[in-house]
């Protein structure tokens, strides 16, 4: 068994202790059988081998961009088996491990001007959260009219994922409206080119968050990236370390980096003004500057959520405490502070959280130094390295 097999075997038995450590699988059934018939490995000796392949790479017959991507991902595996294993290290050197980049907490200051580009684009005056958090009810999406209006979405956004990506024409995608759950949307990626998208309908979709759900989970972000990647690095180069997608890896940062700069890579620099007649013939209306001036101001709202999880892991905050930081620098309500705390205090998405502020930094540099860059994070083997260079 080569260094690639290896890899894709010790991912699999990963999964066993680590719940949705593989995000998605595509490989023969036949492996992940035998790895579900045996018993856990150790996790001491899952860190063992994946600093085996660490040191078999060098000699692997290999390119130099699957030796450097399988390097990403072998550290990030020997952390957080390690990690498993009983081995003890700061969250923030957990995450440089994991993902190829050290969080950073971000000054108060700074996201002080995120609320004073919300106070100018919000309409009224009061209480910036109050009004923020009302604007996001207002603007609900309908339930019933969630999956319609992403299903018109895509039809917009379809064409223009194509010319920036290959991917066969018999990729697709469907939606799902989900209860539950402590994230907003995921994308359950099934292989042979399909995506189920879950999306959480506990809490108001507003039209700006339903615009971006659309381009981040399906086209031309993770449904994209996984249906173009398949095509291209799994079964046409036979890469077959791509058959495996895992959480809390440089994979998972560039993954989640792109899927930010989605929509603007597809519709341009005012994709609500593009989308805001198609949405129109579903029943959906509102006012495209407003909705674009709230939709920036809420990408800088991740930083929040980084700083919660530098108080849960580093601080070792209260829960209590930490949600009031939501409400007050996120302007997140009391019921989606409440999910956004599960989420970041979740065990299997402890290095996860900085993938979104740090990817996005990261992809958003990549993209903007060529024209073509951003197709090449959709289809290319590309680790966090990369991005650094």
């Amino acid at each position: 068994m080569d260094v690639a097999e290896r890899y894709v075997h010790l991912c699999l038995r990963v999964d066993r202790h680590v719940e949705d450590f593989v995000d998605a699988y595509i490989g023969p059934p036949a492996w992940q059988r035998s790895v579900a018939s045996e018993d856990p490995v150790d996790p001491a000796r899952l860190r063992d081998e994946a600093n085996l392949l660490l040191d078999a790479l060098d000699a692997a017959d290999l390119e130099p961009d699957r030796r450097r991507w399988l390097r990403g991902q072998l550290g990030a595996i020997g952390c957080i088996t390690g990690r498993l294993a009983g081995e003890k290290f700061p969250w923030a050197d957990e995450v440089e491990r994991c993902l190829g980049v050290r969080p950073t907490r971000t000054d108060t200051a700074v996201i002080d001007a995120v609320h004073r580009r919300l106070d100018v684009a919000l309409p009224g005056g009061g209480d910036l959260r109050e009004r923020y958090n009302a604007w996001d009810v207002r603007n609900a999406v309908p339930r019933k009219q969630l999956v319609p209006a992403l299903e018109r979405l895509n039809e917009v956004l379809r064409p223009r994922a194509h010319s920036l990506a290959s991917m066969p024409s018999e990729e697709s995608v469907a939606y799902e409206l989900v209860s539950g759950v402590p994230w907003i949307a995921y994308n359950r990626y099934e292989g042979g080119y399909r995506s189920r998208i879950e999306v959480n309908a506990d809490l108001p979709v507003s039209i700006v968050l339903l615009v971006a759900i659309a381009a981040h989970e399906s086209y031309p972000g993770h449904h994209t990236e996984r249906a173009a990647k398949e095509a291209r690095l799994t079964r046409a180069l036979g890469r077959v370390e791509t058959s495996v997608v895992v959480t809390s890896s440089p994979e998972s940062l560039v993954s989640e980096g792109l899927a930010q700069h989605a929509l603007g890579a597809a519709l341009g620099p005012t994709p609500y003004e593009v989308v805001a007649d198609a949405l129109a013939e579903t029943g959906v209306r509102f006012d495209p500057i407003e909705a674009q001036a709230i939709h920036e101001a809420e990408l800088d709202l991740y930083a929040p959520v980084t700083n919660a999880a530098f108080m849960i892991y580093e601080d070792g905050a209260p829960d209590d405490e930490v949600t009031a930081s939501l409400q007050t620098w996120g302007l997140e309500s009391e019921e989606r502070s409440a999910r956004t705390v599960r989420f970041v205090a979740d065990p299997s998405a402890r290095a996860y959280v900085p993938a979104y502020p740090e990817g996005r930094r990261l992809c958003g540099a990549f993209a903007a130094r060529d024209p073509g860059n951003f197709s090449r994070l959709l289809t290319e083997q590309l680790t966090t390295a990369d991005l650094l260079d």
